[in-house]
């Protein structure tokens, strides 16, 4: 059975828009939110007051994280094909987010970082092709 909400044409096209740029909120919106948090003296207090450089190295390791997801998508993202790929990063993601909410320590809190960044750097690489495979082929 094939089940179709959203039929064809311009809702096609508006609900592949509108789900694409859902997926290219979560590229930004990690690092933004994580922005605000590593200043709060909870945070600080909870992660015993790092120093600059070791809070550096917690921040970018979410973009390591992005790197090995988009090397990890060019190694299986065939194979699986665009929309597994898309739920292959949303379990990563759910995954590393579900870790870094529950850390109460550094290592436990880089490795969460780096588990979401995969699924973000997977994500980040498979959005733009799927977008585009889905749109109409027309010329200007």
């Amino acid at each position: 059975m094939h089940f179709n909400i959203f039929g064809r044409g311009l809702t096609l096209r508006v609900a592949v828009a509108i789900t694409c740029q859902m997926a290219f909120v979560f590229f930004g919106y990690d690092q933004g939110v994580f922005s605000g948090i590593i200043g709060n003296p909870n945070w600080l207090d909870q992660f015993g007051h790092p120093k600059s450089s070791l809070e550096g190295i917690i921040v970018s390791i979410y973009n390591l994280g992005m790197f090995s997801g988009c090397v990890l998508n060019f190694v299986v993202g065939e194979k699986l094909g665009k929309r597994k790929s898309m739920w292959l990063a949303m379990a990563f993601v759910i995954v590393g987010a579900t870790l870094q909410t529950s850390a109460f320590s550094t290592p436990h809190l880089m490795v969460a970082r780096y588990i979401t960044g995969i699924g973000t750097g997977i994500d980040t690489t498979t959005t733009p092709v799927f977008q585009s495979e889905l749109c109409d082929a027309r010329t200007a």
